[in-house]
């Protein structure tokens, strides 16, 4: 939809003296549906003022039925008010860009806006905003549809306000409301209150391949209410630093949200953010610090896939008040508290993640409750239910350990199926649970000698790797605790036609169509059974 953007509408020829050599780097020639900043009287010397012209030529271009105003790479365009891209037109450089960049007394709320438009484009630009007062966006779409903004460089609008009730920030340096079918590439967008901003009812958006660094609150901003919210969203392959650090703000890189705990907000629709790189500034919450360096919240709908997610001052993925998630084959490590959280969630399915050396408790003041690589939890009221959490690794290699467990379920949590995990080496534990309500696991763990330290969980299973005759292979935690009870596994009926022949340790006989394997001398207690076989 948005290919032809670089040669927009019909073409037409715009008549142009013989250019001298200095204006000849300036104009497209061979372009035949361009018109020319030059053209239509701008300098790029960055000391003249170039809006009128630069306003002129968008103006002509959209008369025509759409078209590209052209922009020297490398040149200045100085303005003293802002463009009003319309619809058809393409504001474009080549690759190695053009600046616009602002008078002294620039006082004006936005550098570039579109109203109301359709098929638009910015291009191949660097827009400098040198933290000029007025400013509340350099970029700011209202109401628009087809638009592309691809490989532009904003810069320097970096105050802000951010209203904790609603949500709502400031200022932006890209700011998209009430837009469809949007695509933002290849951007990089620095020195803001916040980054890229998403809200109203806004669909068919992607963000990819940008670069987010060195902003003050949200890196990428997706915001809906009590009446709107966000479909068909796609945040990939984004890098995202150095957000936040300065207290009290908290910072989030990526942040997607409805703007609170309310029942009555709208939800955000068909969401994915994969294999985006996130890197927190190494500061805890509350002081300074990131918060949850992916927040998906208030998301019916959503995958999260491939997402590196590095030294977060909360959580590295944390979810609030969702439903229909798939967290999958993400990498999280070092957060201040927990890898992934599933924060009062439903329908939540956690697979094939890496989790690992997180609660570092960035600056202290963490509480005592224990947190894992992977946890479920909700506020007082609320619960997480219905999650399945398999095939995930979740391990602390430090020399001084930190991360509490490989898993950890909150009581305010229902119906949680763990499946078979990777769990080693955490500071307490693999897993551990505080819910009774509908929590399905099975653990198995082969090891030379029944547990003398660590957390175990009643119900976990310890499968001895070579037992001493007459010693039972399997042992049962009946009491949850440090390092817990344990009891030999209940011996099954084993037939009498078995346990009168002798046997030795290992021996494996078949009757009817169940396997049993000997685990010490030739009695009843020593003989498990291994296997139904099929008919």
């Amino acid at each position: 939809m948005l290919a032809g953007l670089g040669l927009l509408g019909a073409a037409v020829t715009v008549p142009l003296a013989a250019a001298t050599p200095a204006e000849a780097s300036l104009t497209k020639p061979d372009d035949l549906n361009a018109y020319p900043a030059i053209a239509y009287g701008a300098i790029a010397d960055g000391v003249a003022d170039d809006a009128a012209a630069l306003q002129r030529a968008i103006d002509a271009a959209a008369a025509a039925g759409g078209g590209t105003v052209h922009l020297a790479a490398g040149h200045r365009y100085l303005i003293g008010t802002s463009l009003k891209l319309k619809s058809g037109v393409a504001l474009v450089s080549d690759r190695s860009r053009a600046s616009i960049v602002l008078t002294a007394g620039y006082g004006e709320p936005q550098v570039i806006s579109a109203t109301g438009v359709s098929t638009v484009a910015l291009r191949n630009l660097k827009i400098m905003c040198d933290e000029r007062p007025s400013l509340v966006a350099g970029v700011l779409v209202t109401g628009a549809t087809d638009v592309l903004v691809d490989n532009v460089h904003v810069e320097g609008v970096g105050a802000g306000t951010y209203d904790t009730e609603s949500g709502e920030a400031s200022s932006a340096l890209i700011r998209f409301l009430n837009s469809r079918r949007v695509q933002i590439t290849g951007c990089r967008v620095t020195k803001a209150y916040v980054g890229i901003n998403v809200a109203g009812n806004s669909s068919h958006v992607t963000i990819d391949d940008c670069d987010v660094h060195d902003v003050t609150q949200f890196g990428v901003h997706v915001l809906g209410n009590a009446t709107s919210h966000t479909e068909h969203l796609t945040v990939t392959r984004c890098r995202l630093e150095r957000i936040g650090g300065t207290f009290p703000q908290v910072g989030y890189p990526i942040y997607i949200t409805a703007g609170g705990n309310k029942q009555s907000l709208h939800k955000h629709r068909f969401v994915r953010a994969m294999d985006n790189s996130v890197v927190g500034n190494r500061k805890a919450y509350g002081r300074g610090g990131n918060a949850d360096l992916l927040a998906v919240y208030d998301i019916f709908d959503g995958v999260f896939e491939r997402n590196v997610l590095f030294y977060g001052g909360d959580a590295g993925l944390s979810t609030d008040r969702c439903r229909k998630l798939v967290i999958a084959n993400n990498i999280v490590g070092y957060c201040n508290t927990v890898g992934i959280n599933v924060w009062q969630s439903n329908d939540v399915t956690v697979v094939g993640n890496v989790v690992y050396n997180n609660h570092q408790n960035y600056g202290g003041g963490l509480s005592v409750e224990a947190r894992g690589g992977i946890r479920t939890y909700a506020r007082a009221g609320f619960k997480a239910e219905n999650v399945v959490i398999t095939g995930n690794r979740c391990f602390d290699d430090q020399q001084t350990k930190t991360q509490d467990y490989g898993i950890f379920i909150h009581q305010r949590t229902k119906g949680v199926d763990i499946g078979a995990n990777t769990l080693t080496g955490n500071k307490e534990g693999m897993f551990r649970t505080g819910s009774k309500e509908n929590i399905t696991y099975s653990f198995v763990v082969t090891l030379d000698a029944l547990p003398t330290e660590g957390y175990w969980e009643k119900g976990m299973v310890v499968q001895l790797r070579d037992p001493a005759p007459g010693q039972p292979l399997r042992w049962v935690c009946v009491v949850a605790g440090t390092p817990g009870t344990w009891r030999p596994e209940a011996a099954q009926d084993v037939p009498a036609s078995i346990t009168a022949v002798p046997s030795y340790q290992g021996q494996l006989a078949l009757q009817g169509a169940a396997l049993y394997v000997a685990t010490g001398t030739a009695s009843a207690a020593d003989w498990r059974k291994v296997a139904d076989l099929p008919a």
